[in-house]
């Protein structure tokens, strides 16, 4: 049987309502386990199907790797800190 978008929002808030057990209301609807399941993860935070939206991603960030980008994350001064750090040397008389 087919069912329209309206029956398959229905069938997945339903098996949400009931802690997601797919089998169960697989059962109840006469359809599969992987059915409701797909229902869910499609329907599930939404009454409406959600929409993905494309990233722009610049050249520069598809030529860096994430582990560089990691790196020069990490290896960032903070001016903040570094202000703090100065401070707490001016008090403690390693500088003058």
């Amino acid at each position: 049987m087919k069912y329209n978008e309206k029956q398959q929002i229905e069938i997945a808030n339903y098996a949400i309502a009931h802690d997601n057990d797919f089998k169960a209301t697989g059962e109840k609807y006469e359809i599969s386990y992987q059915q409701v399941s797909a229902w869910v993860r499609k329907y599930g935070k939404s009454s409406k199907p959600q929409k993905k939206v494309a990233k722009k991603v610049t050249k520069s960030q598809k030529e860096e790797s994430p582990k560089a980008n990691a790196l020069d994350i990490l290896s960032r001064r903070d001016p903040v800190l570094e202000a703090q750090l100065e401070d707490v040397k001016r008090r403690l008389g390693l500088i003058k």
